[in-house]
């Protein structure tokens, strides 16, 4: 995949608990930052920063999200999503799309990233994909 003006910004780790995962990555040097809610992706976010390593975006479904709860009944804690920054959210949605990838929706503000605008792809031959501006 060839991703224009963007970069590693974390790696989408699913959860059942924020706090239990958030404790476990502590031992690897990773602090948590706050926890925020957020009602499109109806799930908890908490970010984990660490000196050593990515960060890490911990994803906790809300009990009536049935798709993120499906996956982790099936994968348990596990990382599930690759997030890439670009300069040019808009120019890099088009230019996925183009490429075969599939948009779960159009960019829109998260606020557990400060505002910043997101969209997801999925491509069944590399899985989940997050783009930040």
């Amino acid at each position: 995949m060839k991703v224009s003006n963007s970069m590693l910004d974390h790696l989408g780790y699913l959860t059942d608990s924020i706090s239990g995962t958030s404790e476990a990555f502590r031992s690897l040097g990773y602090l948590a930052g706050k926890t925020i809610h957020d009602s499109r992706q109806r799930a908890s976010i908490c970010m984990l920063t660490g000196e050593s390593g990515p960060d890490i975006e911990l994803v906790e479904p809300d009990e009536d999200n049935r798709s993120l709860r499906k996956l982790l009944s099936s994968s348990g804690v596990s990382p599930y999503h690759l997030c890439l920054k670009t300069t040019d959210i808009d120019a890099e949605y088009e230019r996925m799309v183009e490429d075969g990838w599939t948009p779960l929706f159009e960019p829109v503000q998260a606020p557990a990233l400060g505002g910043r605008r997101i969209c997801y792809f999925w491509r069944r031959e590399a899985g989940l994909i997050e783009i930040v501006e």
